[in-house]
């Protein structure tokens, strides 16, 4: 049952065996990912240099765009991820909300290349979205927040009988 049988070790070393398996296919198919994105990407400089025309330089330079670009919307993205977690949990939600709206403009201003226009338009509106429901939650906070105001006040209308007499 316990303890160390050749069972055990049989079953040890296929696990080992298997764990190596999935390892090699894991990093088979990252390697086949990379390759494929090296093969898109010089197949695209490819492209812009021989048949659009375009120089070496252009294109060196459309790569250090697009790369500083990505690099801004990392960041730009993971401190709107921050805010909106910060809005869901209830903390300076107008504030959080005129961030977002910074933000937004932040990314809006941000230069990239012609080929990433696209890209750039989804990103703006998705940052546009968000900025709606979060607004939307913040109005939705608000309203409930009334709402048990009117309850409060609510059960304070209504009295008894017993309670008129006491005033009195």
């Amino acid at each position: 049952m316990g303890g160390i049988t050749t069972d055990n070790i049989i079953l040890l070393l296929v696990a080992l065996i298997l764990l190596y398996l999935v390892f090699k296919f894991i990093k088979g198919i990252i390697k086949t990912i990379i390759t494929i994105i090296l093969i898109l990407t010089l197949g695209v400089s490819a492209y812009n240099i021989l048949i659009a025309k375009k120089s070496v330089g252009d294109e060196i330079n459309r790569y250090k765009i697009d790369y500083a670009y990505f690099n801004d919307v990392r960041d730009i993205s993971s401190e709107a991820k921050q805010t909106v977690d910060d809005i869901e949990n209830n903390k300076n939600i107008v504030q959080n909300i005129n961030k977002l709206s910074e933000l937004r403009n932040k990314a809006q201003a941000l230069k990239h290349s012609s080929d990433l226009d696209a890209f750039h338009s989804k990103y703006i509106n998705t940052f546009d979205g968000i900025i709606i429901g979060c607004k939307g939650y913040s109005t939705a906070k608000q309203v409930d927040e009334q709402t048990k105001k009117i309850d409060e006040l609510k059960k304070d209308l209504n009295m008894s009988i017993k309670d008129i007499v006491s005033a009195r």
